[in-house]
């Protein structure tokens, strides 16, 4: 009877132990991050054969977290608290607002890296000081994980 009865109580434990855990995930807010990659988009030929497109700099934002997120915003952030925002995006970036739901398909936005070397070449602004970030509903920003990868 004893044995059967640590056996309840180790059970019963359990059972609390992993459905608090599971609550937790629950509770916990989103996650969100955000990385930040080079992207040359490759293109198929009717003919068979691939050619490539324009260089781009892409942001592609996913959420770990346990509950939905919203990006109402997007863009590089530039030294004196300056802003490159695009008033129109490449057709096949992700539409704002977008929600991330847990776990699910990240937003991918894209910027043409020829724009960034225009600013690099005409207002002298090194590539290491541009900074990917998005903006969440909440008016959270959440930088990218490293500045735009030009050189």
């Amino acid at each position: 009877m004893a044995l059967g009865l640590v056996g309840t109580f180790a059970g019963v434990w359990v059972g609390i132990h992993y459905g608090r855990r599971s609550t937790k995930a629950a509770d916990q807010g989103p996650k969100v991050t955000v990385k930040v990659t080079n992207m040359v988009p490759a293109y198929d030929l009717p003919d068979g054969s691939r050619t490539l497109g324009d260089h781009f700099v892409g942001v592609e934002a996913a959420n770990t977290g346990g509950r939905p997120a919203t990006i109402t915003g997007w863009g590089v952030r530039l030294p004196g608290d300056r802003r490159m925002v695009l008033t129109r995006p490449v057709n096949w970036s992700t539409s704002l607002p977008h929600q991330l739901a847990p776990g699910g398909p990240p937003a991918h936005f894209v910027v043409p890296a020829d724009e960034l070397r225009h600013l690099h070449r005409t207002d002298g602004i090194p590539y290491q000081e541009m900074r990917p970030y998005i903006t969440l509903a909440d008016g959270t920003e959440l930088p990218g994980n490293q500045s735009v990868p030009l050189a």
